[in-house]
């Protein structure tokens, strides 16, 4: 898709002019009279994020003149042709889309990018999008489902487009960088440049195919465990067995300010990499999932206690291994999840717990205890503790596997 230098200025704001000077500089390279590239249209933005940093025409010009500015590698930032735009404003848009489009603009603030100009058009293929979405969510009962609906969507995106290019940054260009303003290098290496092209590339496809992959694992499941509820309540199988409680395990590591304090931020960056990484093993090993990251601490959700207490145990041990002290706190009992977040008592007690625990310690309630009749475990009882927030005295046990 060509562009013509007034359709390059819709698409990035910009002015003819700045368009013209562009060109006249060697930023933009037209393939031929008034016929512009989809890919000129990140050069454009990126130039005028330059001048809107205070950076001046003449610099600009000079430095790319000189070779320190070349962005003739850029356009491999946007892979994909944006398309032509629609035919009618924005806010036709809406109001031809129907009653449910109203949420539209909000939608777009939670999604983290700018609200159309109700006067201007958006791409016709972003129309489509958005119709596609008001139609997967149109039997939501009310707006804030659509809300928490983009709101997955956006926050899954983001780390996965923004920390994939930030991994990047950190490991491989920054390394660079350093050299290049220490003077030991004269020219950032394109193929550093191209490792960026190459990675926008890769992570809407890897997105794709792994969000196919979830869904297809979660529609077999789904579909398996409703069948044979179905058919149990018919008495066609013998019904399920009660579901167990589920766990809750909250795993803290020990002396991490003070770890931070002594070696640094550096340090603390190595000690919260080790955590995700051993946390995510012990949750995948035991059928339970990381549900998140809390700085020098980890919350995670088991289908039953028994898989919560093995995978504390596990996890607390492979962390000493790795010369790290942490602690755990462990308790069963209902859940309120809610967009692969978990509230309610059994998480706050949990946290509490793991928090009155001593390095090495994995600590559990008697509802753990009672839920796998110690099955060998080798449980110890402590003294009743009182807990922040939890009015009555709590009943702890100590799993001594943890500590040897």
């Amino acid at each position: 898709m060509t562009l013509s230098a007034r359709e390059l200025g819709d698409e990035t704001g910009a002015s003819l002019d700045r368009v013209e000077w562009l060109t006249s500089i060697g930023i933009l390279k037209p393939s031929g009279p008034d016929a512009f590239r989809s890919s000129d249209v990140f050069r454009v933005k990126m130039v005028s994020a330059l001048l809107d940093g205070g950076f001046s025409e003449d610099l600009i010009g000079r430095a790319t003149a000189e070779g320190y500015l070349n962005l003739d590698a850029s356009g491999e930032y946007l892979p994909h042709d944006p398309g032509p735009r629609s035919e009618r404003t924005f806010a036709e848009f809406l109001s031809w889309a129907g009653p449910r489009a109203s949420v539209l603009p909000a939608l777009f603030e939670v999604l983290g990018l700018p609200e159309p100009d109700p006067s201007e058009s958006i791409h016709a293929n972003e129309e489509e999008l958005l119709l596609s979405f008001l139609e997967a969510w149109s039997l939501a009962p009310d707006e804030e489902t659509l809300m928490r609906a983009a709101r997955l969507i956006a926050e899954g995106t983001r780390l996965a487009a923004l920390g994939w290019t930030e991994l990047l940054d950190e490991r491989v260009a920054e390394p660079v960088r350093e050299r290049l303003l220490s003077g030991e290098m004269e020219r950032f290496p394109e193929e550093v440049t191209r490792a960026f092209g190459t990675v926008a590339r890769v992570a809407p496809r890897l997105v794709e195919w792994l969000s196919q992959r979830y869904l297809e694992q979660r529609s077999v499941a789904g579909i398996v465990e409703g069948f044979e509820r179905f058919l149990a309540v018919r008495g066609l199988v013998p019904a399920p067995p009660p579901t167990a409680a589920p766990a809750v395990v909250f795993v803290d590591l020990s002396g991490y300010t003070r770890l931070t304090e002594e070696h640094g931020d550096e340090a603390a960056v190595r000690l919260a990499a080790t955590l995700q990484r051993e946390a995510d093993a012990a949750a995948v090993t035991g059928g339970g999932r990381l549900v998140k990251l809390l700085g020098d601490g980890a919350m995670m959700r088991f289908p039953d206690a028994g898989s919560g207490v093995d995978a504390a145990v596990a996890l607390v041990r492979s962390l000493r291994e790795d010369g790290m002290q942490a602690r755990a706190g462990v308790h069963a009992g209902p859940l309120i999840e809610r967009d692969l977040d978990l509230f309610g008592r059994t998480v706050n007690l949990a946290a509490r717990i793991a928090e009155v625990a001593g390095p090495g310690d994995v600590l559990v309630t008697a509802a753990v205890v009672e839920a796998l009749d110690d099955r060998g475990r080798g449980f110890v009882g402590v003294d009743e503790v009182m807990l922040k927030g939890i009015p009555e005295p709590v009943s702890l046990f100590r799993a001594r596997s943890a500590t040897t």
